[in-house]
């Protein structure tokens, strides 16, 4: 007997899967709300959840009887699924129920753009209606391109097919009988982008695709295409979303998902408000805020699964799962996909205006110099061969002018970015604006070498290494690591002190020895990292210049 324990269990959920355990001699319960670290139940031995929940390791962690996950979905990404490998926890999801659901509702938010439908049914309650701007378009002859091509894939393009469309698809596993068999033609991305004048989403969501649907792919695009995603929100980078539909290369576009869309709650956007490290959340929020005040844009609640023969077929197998799970079978366990984790490069920013007179800077804004001017595009020289997919830097402009000269000398012009205090260089207090080397003279070679390099030397009125660290590593484990597990590769430009604290961290560097660590300037480290954002392999590089005056 297991003690089963169902979350974000609708009345239907609670009918549906009590039939089909109800010959079994299984405990159940069942919790309305997703999953939560408030509403765990320690005894559980089976989880099953919808999408809308979750399940973290610390949650895995703390679910000691914990042996079976059972998700109501097809997706598994809301899994940590190397948490669940690590602590033998198996997983199973839901492999089919309900392609034709979802290829019906994702033609259904076509015509809803083509045609023009909300306008023309808000149209009715008008006195005056003005048939020209309810003016849509015939699907007949126009091209649907599909990014993925798995079975949700090929059931849209089946019905493309009975309304005359031309198909195109993009997936990295091509099945040439299956292309036969629903009359599509596989292509590479660009050309998708360029002959589709509808572009569809149903491909999942893995360490390799993370906003397949960016800046570049729009470039591309043939305007004014439409564009629909009823499969995962994190294939498309909403920020250029956003520009393409103000550029209009794009005519419309409508979400079943997307980026952030818990946000569309206001109760989750209320628990942004003032929590720290969020500001990568706070600008989905607002991302998500422009897309409901476009005209052109329909987002729906994550609903296109939403039939009531497609939730019976998802509690059905979802039952199953834990039945078979229990009798030692377990047809539908998903394992962790082989992800290659992204490269981290962090570097320093050039030389300021107070570095070149050897003042003690801290977090007051001074601009670089000409020499750092010029360090910072020798620096995007050095980095030509690494594609950056997202940057982060600190509030102090020196380091957000070395930023845009990596950029622009590694002709990365799209690189999205993000500052945050969290990166800021260390507030020297009372020291701020001093010449270091007369502050050496006064106080010893001493005590000024412990000053700039010990992990907790006291600074009058400002900031220890201890202190920096306090800021910088849960912003690196919270917002930039999970990039890196993404298989981005992200760039960091930061300060001397903030980079010493997370050396710190990615090195395994004790107190004592840290004082050792300097971050010169004009160097460049590329790291490989494990699971808990920790080296594995490093490689350093570096430009010709000489370091700031003594």
């Amino acid at each position: 007997m297991a003690y089963i324990t169902f979350y974000d269990a609708t009345d239907t959920d609670k009918q549906q899967l009590s039939e089909h355990l109800q010959s079994t001699d299984h405990h159940w319960e069942y919790v309305g709300e997703p999953i939560s670290l408030d509403n765990l139940k320690p005894e559980s031995e089976v989880i099953s959840v919808f999408v809308s929940s979750a399940v973290t390791r610390e949650m895995i962690e703390q679910l000691p009887k914990l042996k079976l996950i059972s998700c109501r979905s097809t997706g598994f990404n809301n899994i940590d699924l190397a948490a669940a490998e690590e602590h033998g926890v198996t997983v199973t999801n839901v492999p089919s129920y309900g392609e034709h659901t979802v290829a019906e509702y994702t033609f259904g938010l076509i015509l809803t753009l083509s045609r023009k439908l909300r306008e023309a049914m808000n149209a009715t309650e008008r006195a005056d209606i003005d048939l020209t701007h309810l003016t849509g378009f015939d699907l007949k002859g126009k091209t649907l391109g599909l990014i993925g091509a798995g079975r949700i894939g090929q059931q849209t393009a089946k019905i493309a097919g009975g309304f005359g469309m031309k198909v195109l698809a993009f997936d990295p596993f091509p099945n040439d009988e299956k292309a036969k068999e629903f009359n599509f033609e596989y292509v590479d991305l660009d050309r998708l982008a360029a002959e589709s004048d509808v572009i569809s989403l149903h491909a999942p969501l893995t360490g390799d695709n993370h906003h397949i649907v960016n800046g570049a792919f729009f470039e591309k695009t043939k305007p004014p295409a439409l564009l629909i995603n009823t499969s995962r929100g994190e294939l498309v980078d909403t920020g250029t979303l956003i520009e393409a539909l103000r550029s209009g290369k794009l005519a419309g576009v409508a979400l079943d998902v997307l980026e952030g869309e818990k946000l569309l709650d206001a109760d989750e956007e209320m628990l942004l408000l003032g929590r720290p490290g969020a500001s990568a959340q706070l600008e989905e929020s607002l991302e998500v805020n422009v897309l409901k005040k476009m005209s052109n844009v329909v987002i729906t609640p994550h609903n296109a699964f939403n039939t009531t023969e497609a939730i019976g077929r998802i509690n059905q197998t979802a039952a199953q799962n834990i039945i078979d799970f229990w009798y030692g079978n377990a047809p539908n366990k998903v394992t962790a996909p082989k992800r290659s984790m992204g490269k981290l490069v962090v570097t320093r920013h050039g030389e300021s205006e107070w570095n070149a007179l050897g003042k003690w800077t801290g977090t007051t804004d001074v601009h670089l110099t000409e020499k750092g001017f010029h360090e910072a595009a020798q620096l995007g020289q050095a980095l030509k061969d690494i594609a950056v997919d997202y940057a982060f830097t600190s509030q102090q402009i020196r380091a957000l002018e070395t930023l845009e000269g990596i950029l622009d000398a590694s002709q990365e012009f799209d690189v999205p970015f993000e500052r945050d205090h969290a990166l800021n260089e260390r507030d020297y207090g009372d020291y701020t604006g001093m010449n270091k080397w007369e502050v050496r003279d006064k106080i010893g070679e001493e005590a000024f070498n412990h000053l700039r390099r010990d992990w907790d030397y006291a600074v009058p009125n400002g900031e220890t290494l201890k202190d920096v660290y306090a800021r910088v590593i849960p912003y690196y484990q919270n917002t930039i690591l999970p990039r890196l597990k993404q298989g981005q590769t992200v760039l960091i430009t930061s300060h001397g002190n903030a980079i010493r604290a997370l050396i710190k961290y990615l090195e395994n560097i004790s107190d004592g020895d840290i004082s050792n660590v300097e971050m010169p300037f004009g160097n460049i480290l590329i790291y490989d990292v494990d699971d808990d954002g920790r080296m594995t392999h490093k490689e350093e590089r570096t430009i010709d210049t000489t370091p700031p005056p003594a």
